[in-house]
């Protein structure tokens, strides 16, 4: 009867998770980050993205990119969204099962309800989901870093003494988007203290020893394909990323009286699971490595150090701290069962209903994009004649929706750091033609560019358009133009 009971209860925190993922209108399935993709589509016959630059430069995701290639080509690009959805349900139903190892009254049909409610809220308000300098562990749009959600199932199973599952399920997730191999490494150093004061020293070097041989491959791989290239070429790409991402690694640019608040957050989650020594000693060990470093970074100002973004754990140990907060004071509630049931029915009802009517309905991001894909629906109607467009840096969606290579925009950037070099001349040369102030200053720009790839079409503002040309498409804003037949 009791695991009848269990059963059921699980069943609902699936329906609960899955009401929660209804709550969020995911982004298209090409937007954003989710340009990583096209080193998983630019083998198909649908695109010609094989011949694109950025297509063709080393990147340091090959587990997301086999594993999205496969799930294209075996169903179609539409199963991105089934994949982020389940991300996102993840993210809620192992929370939440967190939550209820360390606070059992969570067990309470009725409050677990309610922790549902107050999750879905917490999430759509963001700033206490979401971690410093601008990132999160996940959001609308799916990217490489969503699949970091598998750290909260790594947390869950080390709860309950399941070390091996924990460890594997965070190395999945570090090679899935191997930014988090440094917060690996940091989430392990946790379990192993925890270990060691526990003096059980058979496990630690299990542990140990089960973390370096599942990490190994992922991290020889960006050794390999990353770390082993001349130093000059390093500090100069260097240079040009950290400028590039400055917002996400410059600690003195974004760093604020908001992650004084995370901070205070986590501290008092940590006050708050004081009592219970395994998960105390965890998060103590997983946050003083993150928030230590992030502080003599601060002091020192390396930018090699900024680069491998210590501070980027915040994405875990603010919804953890969150949700610890969360389920302490819902422990704490004393209300009637009848009280209780009103409540919970009432929040849920609340909540999913509100966040989701805002979400696809007030908000509809989706819709003001649709608007804004005319542009790529409009240029691939010439996708026969066209083998490489010119486009304004800002326009980062041309390239996937149209499925046609583009000479370079700003927002995917190389990886590797000499390879950033030649993405900044890019990026340069494409500037100086589209602020060039008259035809002749266009058309040197333009011999520069093509001296680097073939340019066969060029996209430009109207108003920018300085000879008279036939242009290929009706859109209010920008013409297309053959670059040959006009330059």
């Amino acid at each position: 009867m009791k695991k009848n009971i269990f059963e059921n209860d699980k069943l609902i925190y699936i329906f609960l998770s899955i009401l929660f993922v209804l709550t969020i209108q995911i982004f298209d399935h090409y937007r954003g980050n989710a340009a990583h993709l096209i080193h998983s589509i630019k083998f198909f016959d649908t695109n010609k993205l094989e011949n694109d630059w950025i297509a063709n430069q080393a990147h340091h995701l090959p587990l997301f990119a086999e594993f999205n290639y496969y799930l294209i080509k075996f169903f179609s690009v539409k199963i991105i969204y089934f994949i982020h959805s389940l991300l996102l349900g993840l993210c809620a139903f192992f929370l939440f099962l967190i939550s209820k190892s360390l606070f059992p009254k969570l067990k309470s049909r009725y409050l677990s309800i309610t922790w549902f409610a107050l999750f879905i809220i917490l999430f759509h308000e963001n700033s206490f989901f979401s971690g410093v300098a601008g990132q999160s562990v996940i959001d609308v749009g799916y990217q490489p870093a969503s699949f970091g959600v598998l750290f909260f199932v790594g947390v869950y199973y080390f709860l309950i003494d399941k070390y091996l599952l924990s460890i594997l399920f965070i190395c999945l997730g570090a090679s899935f988007h191997p930014t988090y191999v440094l917060h690996s490494g940091f989430f392990v150093s946790g379990i192993l203290a925890f270990n060691f004061i526990s003096k059980d020293y058979l496990r630690f070097f299990r542990n140990l020893f089960s973390y370096t041989f599942l990490i190994f491959p992922i991290t020889i791989f960006i050794i390999i394909n990353f770390m082993m290239i001349d130093k000059s070429l390093m500090t100069i790409g260097q240079n040009i990323m950290f400028d590039r991402i400055s917002h996400h690694a410059d600690i003195h640019q974004w760093l604020s009286y908001k992650d004084g608040i995370f901070l205070l957050t986590y501290f008092i989650s940590l006050y708050i699971i004081r009592d219970n020594r395994r998960f105390f000693v965890f998060f103590l060990v997983f946050g003083f490595c993150s928030i230590s470093i992030s502080v003599i970074q601060y002091f020192i100002e390396s930018k090699t150090l900024a680069l491998a973004f210590p501070w980027r754990s915040s994405v875990f140990l603010a919804p953890l701290s969150s949700i610890i907060i969360i389920s302490y004071l819902l422990e704490k509630l004393i209300f009637k069962e009848s009280k209780i049931k009103f409540i919970s029915f009432f929040l849920i009802i609340l909540t999913s209903i509100s966040f989701g009517y805002k979400s696809h309905f007030i908000k509809n991001s989706k819709k003001a994009f649709q608007e804004k894909l005319e542009l790529s629906k409009s240029i691939k109607k010439n996708f026969d004649k066209i083998d490489r467009i010119l486009t304004p840096i800002n326009l980062d969606y041309v390239r996937m929706y149209s499925g046609l290579p583009i000479f370079i925009d700003w927002k995917h950037h190389a990886f590797r750091l000499d390879q950033l070099i030649e993405w900044k001349k890019r990026i340069d040369l494409t500037n100086k033609f589209y602020g060039s102030k008259n035809i002749e200053d266009q058309k040197t720009q333009l011999k520069e560019i093509q001296k680097i790839e073939y340019i066969s079409h060029i996209l430009i503002n109207k108003d920018k358009l300085e000879i008279d040309c036939n242009n290929l498409i009706n859109h209010e804003v920008f013409a297309l133009v053959n670059a040959s037949d006009c330059y």
